[in-house]
């Protein structure tokens, strides 16, 4: 099972991504973030295997994230 983490401002696209994940069986949604603060706060307690990140978020980019969120884990980013 892939665990995934979906990270963008916009709930439509949020909402547009888990809809998609979802016709895969072999991939969970286990969180959604709207921010930098709040993806960080779930990748803390989920172990994540993808992050969707959207590379415009409030308080820190997509790009300054990433790094963050892939500190001692193995997660993979796709940014969009």
């Amino acid at each position: 099972m892939i665990r995934a983490l979906v990270v963008d401002d916009e709930a439509p696209a949020r909402s547009e991504l888990r809809y998609l994940l979802a016709a895969h069986d072999d991939v969970r949604v286990v969180g959604e973030a709207a921010s930098t603060a709040e993806a960080l706060a779930l990748a803390a307690v989920h172990a994540i295997d993808v992050v969707f990140l959207d590379v415009e978020l409030p308080g820190a980019t997509g790009l300054q994230a990433a790094p963050l969120l892939r500190d001692d884990r193995s997660a993979r980013i796709v940014q969009r």
